[in-house]
C-alpha cells in the first residue's frame, strides 16, 4: 500500500502547480472575485453528498477497512450544505440572477458543465470497478481526499482574506472545512498504510488512484476555464434564448420486443407482467380522475419531482450505457439507442416554461440547488439514478444493457400515456408547446431511421448465467418506478408545491 501512497504524494505535488491556483492567487484579480468560480463546481460538489451515501459507502461494513472508509463518508456528505451557505454569503444568487430553469440548464445542459456531468459517472465507475474491495477503494478515495486538501488549502487563504473585508465566515471554502480535511481517508492514518497488496491489487489500486487524480485535473481545468471565460470578462452564463423544439408532431410508438430465444422470452414475460402491474398504479388513476384540478395544475403538482430522472437519464445514456469506440455490432446497437435517448432532456425545460414552474416555485439558484440535492423528497429520485448508473457500469454485456434500456423505456410508456392528454389540453388552452410531455422526442426524419438499434430484437443473446441478472434488472427498474409513483401520488395529493 505504501507504493500507492507514493503515487498519491507525487500526483498531489504535481496538482499543486495547476494554473487554476495561480489564477486564484493572482493579485490583479479582485479579492471579491476569486471565490466567484463556485457556480462551476455546483453540480459536482452538490452531488458529492450522494456519492458518499450511495457510491463510496459500504452498506454493511464487514471489516476495519470498510468501516474506516465509511467513517469518512459520514463527514464528507455534510459539506454540500456548507457550500450552499457560502454560495449565499458570496451573493451568487444576486450576481447570477438565475431562476430555477436557468439553474437546471446550467447544471444539466450547458456545455460548460459537461466535464462535471461526465466526472460524476467516472467517479461512480471507479467504485464499481473496484469490486467492493476496500483496499482498492482506498487508493482512489485517498486521491480524492488529497486533491480536496490541495483545493481547500488554496481557497482557505482567499476566504480568510475575504472574511477580513466582509466579516463573514466562509465555512466551505475556508479554514472550517480545511480543518476537517487532512488529505487522508477518514482522517485516520496507519490503518491502510502497512497493508501488503498482492501485485494485481496493487496495480489496480495504483491505476484507480491515478484515474481519480485525472478526474480532478479536468475539474480544475473547468474552474480555470470558468474564471477566464466569465469572471475575467465580467460575464454571467446565460441560458440560450431560443430553446430547441420538436421538429414535428411525431410520437415514438411503444417499444415492441421480439424475443429471439427462450431466455429472451422469459425476460419478456417478466417485463410484460411488470408493465401490467405498474399500469394499474393509483397515481395514474389520480391523473385521469376529475378531481377539480385543471390539466395544467395536475402537471404542476408532480413534474418538479421528476426533474432529476429526466435530466439524469441524459447522462446515464451518454456516459454509462454506451461503449466508446466499439465495433462489435451488438455494442454499437446499444450505443446508438442510448445516444438517441440522451438527446431528449432539453425539451423538458420548454415544458417547464410552458407550465410556469419558475413563477410557481419562485426559486433562486441556491433554492433550486437545495431542492434538487438536499430535499428529502428528492432523495429517492437521485438514489435511483445513481443505482441505474452503477448497474449499467457493472453489467457490460450488451444483452444485459439492452434489456435494462428496454425496461427503462417500458416504465415510461404509461407515464407518457397519461401525461400526454394533459399536456395536449394545456397546449390547446394556452398555445404553448409541451413537446417532452407530449412524447415528441424525435425529429420526424428520425422516425424510420432507427439504425437497427431498437428494432425490438435484442442484439445479443443472454447466456444461462445472465438470465437471472436480466430478470433482476427488469425488477429493479420497475420497483424503482413504482416507489417513485407512490411518492408522487402522496406529494400531489398533499399539494407539495402549493398549486392552485
Amino acid at each position: 500500500m505504501r507504493d500507492v501512497m507514493t503515487l498519491r504524494d507525487a500526483r498531489q505535488a504535481a496538482i499543486r502547480g495547476h494554473p487554476f491556483f495561480e489564477w486564484l492567487h493572482n493579485e490583479t484579480v479582485p479579492l471579491t472575485e476569486r471565490l466567484q468560480f463556485a457556480p462551476m463546481g455546483a453540480f459536482f460538489i452538490m452531488q458529492f453528498r450522494d456519492m458518499n451515501r450511495w457510491v463510496l459507502r459500504f452498506p454493511q461494513p464487514r471489516d476495519e477497512f470498510e468501516w474506516v472508509i465509511n467513517f469518512g463518508t459520514y463527514e464528507d456528505e455534510k459539506h454540500s450544505r456548507l457550500f450552499l451557505e457560502d454560495w449565499r454569503k458570496l451573493g451568487l444568487d444576486q450576481r447570477l440572477g438565475w431562476r430555477a430553469s436557468d439553474t437546471l440548464w446550467w447544471l444539466f445542459l450547458s456545455p460548460d458543465q459537461e466535464v462535471f456531468r461526465r466526472s460524476g459517472i467516472e467517479f461512480t465507475a471507479l467504485a464499481v470497478e473496484d469490486g467492493g474491495d476496500a483496499l482498492i477503494r482506498f487508493g482512489h478515495s485517498e486521491a480524492g481526499e488529497a486533491t480536496g486538501h490541495v483545493m481547500l488549502g488554496n481557497t482557505a487563504k482567499i476566504a480568510t482574506l475575504l472574511s477580513q473585508e466582509t466579516g463573514l465566515d466562509y465555512r466551505y471554502f475556508g479554514t472550517h472545512h480545511l480543518d476537517l480535511e487532512t488529505g487522508h481517508v477518514a482522517n485516520i492514518e496507519g490503518i491502510f498504510e502497512e497493508t501488503t497488496l498482492d501485485p494485481g491489487r496493487r496495480a489496480k489500486a495504483r491505476e484507480m488512484c491515478g484515474r481519480m487524480f485525472d478526474i480532478f485535473e479536468r475539474i480544475f481545468d473547468g474552474f480555470l476555464a470558468y474564471a477566464r471565460d466569465y469572471l475575467d470578462s465580467g460575464r454571467v452564463p446565460r441560458r440560450p434564448g431560443t430553446p430547441r423544439r420538436a421538429a414535428a408532431d411525431w410520437v415514438a410508438p411503444p417499444l415492441e420486443i421480439c424475443p429471439a430465444d427462450h431466455r429472451d422470452e422469459m425476460v419478456y414475460r417478466r417485463l410484460q407482467q411488470r408493465k401490467a402491474r405498474v399500469a394499474a398504479h393509483p397515481f395514474y388513476g389520480w391523473l385521469c380522475t376529475d378531481n377539480g384540478l385543471s390539466p395544467r395544475q395536475k402537471l404542476q403538482r408532480f413534474l418538479p419531482m421528476w426533474i432529476m430522472d429526466v435530466m439524469g437519464y441524459r447522462d446515464l445514456n451518454k456516459y454509462a450505457m454506451p461503449y466508446p469506440g466499439a465495433t462489435d455490432p451488438a455494442k454499437l446497437a446499444v450505443s446508438r439507442w442510448a445516444s438517441r435517448l440522451s438527446a431528449h432532456s432539453d425539451l423538458l425545460l420548454c415544458d417547464w416554461d410552458a407550465l410556469g414552474l419558475d413563477e410557481l416555485l419562485g426559486y433562486t439558484a441556491s433554492q433550486t440547488l437545495e431542492f434538487l440535492f438536499l430535499d428529502q423528497d428528492m432523495d429517492l429520485h437521485r438514489e435511483h439514478m445513481i443505482e441505474f448508473g452503477k448497474l449499467a457500469l457493472r453489467y457490460t454485456d450488451p444483452a444485459l444493457r439492452w434489456w435494462m434500456l428496454a425496461a427503462l423505456e417500458s416504465t415510461g410508456e404509461r407515464f407518457f400515456a397519461h401525461a400526454q392528454p394533459l399536456a395536449r389540453a394545456v397546449e390547446a388552452e394556452t398555445g404553448a408547446k409541451l413537446d417532452y410531455l407530449c412524447g415528441r422526442h424525435d425529429p420526424a426524419e428520425r422516425a424510420d431511421d432507427t439504425g437497427g438499434e431498437h428494432n425490438g430484437v435484442p442484439p445479443a443473446r443472454l447466456r444461462p448465467e445472465t438470465l437471472d441478472v436480466a430478470i433482476g434488472l427488469v425488477d429493479h427498474v420497475f420497483d424503482s418506478m413504482e416507489s417513485q409513483l407512490w411518492r408522487s401520488l402522496a406529494l400531489a395529493r398533499a399539494n407539495r408545491f402549493n398549486v392552485g
